[in-house]
């Protein structure tokens, strides 16, 4: 029986609710699916818990880390479906319910269903102590508000600890304390890396990028973290490291010692690939052999070139590669050279002084490399990097140091750099704008993606993955596509590729009012083949360069044109950069 309702300590009023902050699309088990695979999903995966489903994706128990233990610790038969342990008398949450709702947390998670008993996601204690930290801070004139951050922390399960923008600590919780081995007031308002080892969290709120899973020794000991930015609008405002509490650690190796051999070095690389290309959808003969040099990549430490059109994924495979190479516990920091100004280039790049330049922050600011420090910065649209940022990342890359603006010694870094770009290098070195020493510095491992209309064998696994994405994200039912709609997207070149195929389903999703999306769903310039505008040319001489720039060009003007002149609306439908765009309207003279 599923109670709808749950008495929860009134801690925090909020407009907030829990569609806002869910983990959408958790990993869900089935009845007939076995204790011994819910045991492998939870050991390799550390949840909190897991939703059992029906064939309709409805709610039909759970299977909580408590389950997990008394099937242990009963020596239960692991062969046994999961209908045997998992519980159905449990509470669930709406995605409108306010945030509140969730804060009794027995499990660690609950599940997160719709009128229907259909599953939307989940709300994990990991999502409540986001969302209420954040939240702290608009109410930081309140008296009582350390009261109810310490009540909010020290009821949390496993060790907790905030740090505000300076990375100074700010929060922690007794548990965290008692694993440090240390009082709570020796430790608040100190830089946190002086307090906890090998931590991170200091360079989340530097970073802005969000960490889950990540593996982190603290005395001698390896656990699980989440390292959490907060922010307020646009601004990093502190961050929230969370870790798994030791108790988890034991069943996990319970768990290992019961039911499982010891895993060989192979097996575990092979779980460790199989998680981390999950990101990169589809089956098609040019994507596994993809895949495949992206893993032999991986494996090494050196430089790597991504090439291919606009919207084909490069950033999605840097960070796979990221992940599964050595630098994958470190910090991956993304740069879209194209995206910043010239001027500003050298600063973002490498940081700068106290008082380097007029404007400058008297405290200084570290760079982009130096963020990366340990982990792998990815240089998008490299192509567009003005020719005397080439010659000082050329140095970098040659001597691995760095010189911040307005600093008098250089600085050691350790880190890997991934390049992209979806222009022809060799051309623009041909051309005087890209240096040659510097293509073959990054060039060192190429891996050059297809754009989709050569591997279309991907698109059905695309469009079902980007339909259940927008669907669970605005909260409808899962659409699915009509087979000649189907049929109209296998046929449609994709100038804009991955990017303009996700724009596409978004739209579908938002705009269709059907569960089926027909062909009348479909956007109008999937109805006109741009090849059969194009002039005939009889020039034996016209190399396939220039007839691809006929087609590009014929492109953007059909598109500009459907798009009313919209500049911004145009280069999200075609799934490129607007200042992407703007070059190559110049450069075909389109007004």
């Amino acid at each position: 029986m599923i109670d709808h309702s749950i008495s929860v300590p009134n801690l925090i009023n909020t407009q907030n609710n829990i569609g806002k902050w869910m983990t959408q699309n958790p990993i869900v088990l089935t009845k007939q699916q076995t204790i011994q695979e819910a045991i492998t999903l939870f050991s390799y995966y550390k949840f909190y818990g897991m939703p059992v489903v029906d064939e309709h994706n409805h709610l039909e128990g759970m299977v909580t880390k408590t389950s997990i233990m008394n099937a242990l610790f009963n020596k239960q038969d692991s062969s046994l479906p999961v209908s045997h342990i998992m519980e159905v008398e449990l509470d669930v949450v709406f995605p409108l319910d306010p945030l509140e709702k969730a804060t009794g947390i027995k499990e660690g998670c609950l599940p997160v269903i719709k009128e229907d008993q259909t599953l939307v996601g989940i709300i994990t204690r990991t999502d409540l102590l986001k969302a209420k930290s954040i939240e702290f801070d608009t109410v930081k004139s309140s008296l009582d508000y350390i009261g109810i951050l310490q009540q909010a922390l020290n009821s949390a399960y496993g060790g907790m600890v905030i740090v505000d923008h300076q990375g100074l600590i700010i929060e922690i919780n007794d548990a965290y304390c008692q694993i440090l081995g240390k009082k709570r007031e020796e430790v608040l308002h100190k830089p946190v890396q002086q307090v906890i080892e090998n931590t991170h969290l200091h360079l989340t709120c530097q970073t802005g990028e969000e960490e889950r899973n990540r593996i982190q020794r603290i005395n001698g000991k390896e656990m699980i973290v989440h390292r959490i930015p907060l922010k307020k609008e646009t601004h990093i405002i502190g961050a929230l490291g969370m870790l798994i509490f030791k108790s988890i650690d034991e069943m996990y190796t319970l768990a290992e010692k019961t039911f499982f051999p010891k895993k060989t070095t192979e097996s575990q690389t092979q779980e460790k690939q199989a998680y981390f290309l999950k990101s990169i959808i589809g089956q098609s003969l040019q994507t596994q052999k993809t895949k495949e040099q992206l893993v032999k990549i991986a494996a090494l430490p050196s430089t790597v070139l991504i090439t291919g059109e606009s919207g084909t994924g490069k950033e999605v495979y840097a960070r796979a590669i990221h992940n599964l190479s050595n630098f994958g516990t470190g910090p991956f920091v993304p740069v879209n050279c194209s995206a910043i100004p010239e001027s500003l280039l050298e600063s973002e790049l490498f940081g700068y002084e106290p008082g380097a330049f007029t404007g400058a922050s008297q405290t200084g600011k570290k760079g982009k490399f130096e963020l990366a420090e340990n982990g792998t910065i990815f240089l998008d649209e490299i192509g567009d990097m003005p020719l005397l940022m080439q010659a000082k990342l050329l140095r970098v890359l040659q001597e691995k140091v760095i010189e911040p603006v307005g600093a008098t010694t250089s600085k050691k870094i350790h880190l890997r750099v991934i390049a992209a770009t979806n222009q022809n290098l060799p051309h623009l070195i041909q051309e005087n704008k890209f240096r040659e020493d510097l293509f073959y510095r990054l060039n060192v491992l190429a891996l050059k993606l297809d754009p989709l209309r050569e591997k279309t064998e991907d698109i059905p696994d695309l469009v079902t993955y980007f339909l259940k994405k927008f669907s669970t994200e605005f909260q409808l039912p899962i659409k699915s596509l009509a087979p000649e709609a189907l049929d109209k997207l296998l046929h449609y070149s994709w100038p804009g590729n991955i990017r303009e195929l996700e724009n596409i389903c978004e739209a579908m999703v938002g705009l269709s009012s059907h569960l089926q999306i027909g062909l009348a769903d479909l956007p109008s310039q999937l109805f006109t083949d741009i090849t059969e505008d194009l002039p005939i040319t009889n020039d034996t001489t016209d190399s396939l360069e220039h007839h691809m720039q006929r087609v590009e060009k014929a492109i953007i003007q059909q598109t500009l044109a459907m798009c009313d002149g919209n500049k911004k609306q145009c280069a999200k439908l075609l799934g490129i950069q607007r200042s992407t765009l703007y070059k190559k309207l110049a450069n075909y003279q389109i007004n």
